[in-house]
């Protein structure tokens, strides 16, 4: 339950970083995204992803496209359900929206790929001593 909790602070965070920077870059007249019931709403808006996607996690595919790409659809309903619900849309154009969340969704994914990477060289280390260590103690059987 921890890395859930830290999973959805984290692309809350990550989120909120990637729509500022769209709205300092474009100079949007968006003062309104900067408001803590915004941000809440956001927040709550990553609760119900991360929870949606804990229950996708559940239904494998061997085509990981497949899964990736049902990520996003979920991803982006999400952000179209609270955006209707919350008004965003009002404030920024739903490309934005749906931009944002797919950027956070790719770069969350990115970081965790990199993640299971070095997960997977710590691992392949490991055995690797434990190989060694268990062929010298093999080495010193008496042979028949």
């Amino acid at each position: 339950m921890k890395g859930v909790i830290v999973n959805i602070v984290a692309t809350t965070g990550l989120a909120l970083v990637i729509l500022s920077m769209f709205v300092r870059l474009l100079m949007w007249p968006y003062h309104d995204l900067y408001f803590s019931t915004v941000v809440m709403q956001i927040f709550g808006a990553n609760i119900v992803i991360h929870l949606g996607l804990r229950l996708t996690r559940k239904l494998e595919s061997k085509y990981l496209a497949l899964e990736v790409l049902l990520d996003m659809a979920y991803i982006c309903a999400v952000v179209m359900v609270f955006g209707w619900v919350f008004d965003w849309f009002g404030a920024a154009p739903i490309l934005i929206l749906v931009v944002t969340a797919v950027v956070v969704h790719l770069v969350a994914l990115f970081l965790n790929m990199a993640r299971v990477r070095e997960e997977a060289n710590v691992i392949n280390k490991l055995l690797k001593k434990r190989d060694k260590k268990q062929g010298l103690e093999r080495s010193k059987l008496p042979t028949d």
